[in-house]
């Protein structure tokens, strides 16, 4: 019977300490520390949250955005630090540190706002862009300030298209508010893999059936002029292009 009493009062123990566990997960600020840490993994995923938490009640609107921005843009600075890190090895800083960076950090100095925004919206770029932003070490303050409008115009796009877009679909299906209000980000976020999926699976099977291309179209493409670099190319033309050099117009002239 003892024992009988003593497990009885462990489960009721248990079950306040996972229901006080409960409570202290709904507190906002708890909540916000999830919604950051989530925007390191899966940034659609933490967008999709904030809205579904917004739009329930949990946590302000205003809270939710400034949670799932504050740590996107803090993972955009991370990958700023990674490519400053990589300085720190010696192979990589013998290669690529000195004349290279100096002409790569004022080629995307350049074009800093528009690599930053188009880095936000085309996967695949971000990673690349900023790692490299650090790597030549453009200015520190300039980065984050182009980095902040970036994700404030992409997250506040977001929130507003996911909540529209939930508004016409909770009407439509039926559905509740916080599930339509997710669904888009979700829908997006599995929409792109899906898309890049299946333009793999098409050049594999357009690969066996291509067709040389012939002599008159190999000498029109040789001669067709380059289009101007952008800032997407710069991690090609610093390992594979030669860094111009004040003194070589000289020796021309000598």
């Amino acid at each position: 019977m003892l024992i009988t009493f003593a497990h009885a009062i462990d489960r009721h123990n248990l079950t306040m300490t996972f229901k006080d566990a409960l409570v202290g997960m709904a507190d906002p600020w708890v909540i916000v520390v999830v919604l950051v840490l989530t925007t390191f993994l899966l940034e659609d995923v933490a967008i999709a949250a904030g809205v579904a938490l917004a739009v329930q009640g949990t946590i302000s609107w205003s809270l939710s955005l400034a949670a799932v921005a504050g740590g996107i843009a803090a993972g955009d600075v991370g990958l700023y630090a990674l490519g400053v890190a990589a300085t720190r090895i010696p192979w990589l800083r013998q290669r690529y540190v000195g004349e290279k960076a100096d002409w790569g950090r004022a080629q995307l100095q350049r074009r800093l706002s528009s690599a930053i925004l188009l880095a936000r919206v085309i996967p695949g770029l971000r990673l690349v862009t900023y790692t490299v932003a650090g790597f030549v070490r453009v200015p520190f303050v300039l980065f984050c300030g182009w980095v902040l409008v970036a994700v404030a115009l992409w997250t506040g796009s977001l929130y507003v298209f996911s909540v529209a877009i939930g508004h016409a679909l909770a009407l439509a299906l039926g559905i509740p508010l916080v599930l339509a209000a997710a669904l888009p980000i979700l829908l997006l976020a599995l929409a792109i893999p899906a898309w890049r999926t299946l333009q793999k699976f098409g050049r594999r099977r357009l690969k066996p059936t291509a067709k040389p291309a012939s002599a008159a179209a190999a000498v029109a493409s040789t001669s067709a002029p380059t289009s101007a670099p952008t800032a997407t190319s710069l991690t090609t033309a610093l390992t594979d292009s030669p860094v111009p050099s004040p003194n070589a117009s000289a020796h021309r002239r000598i």
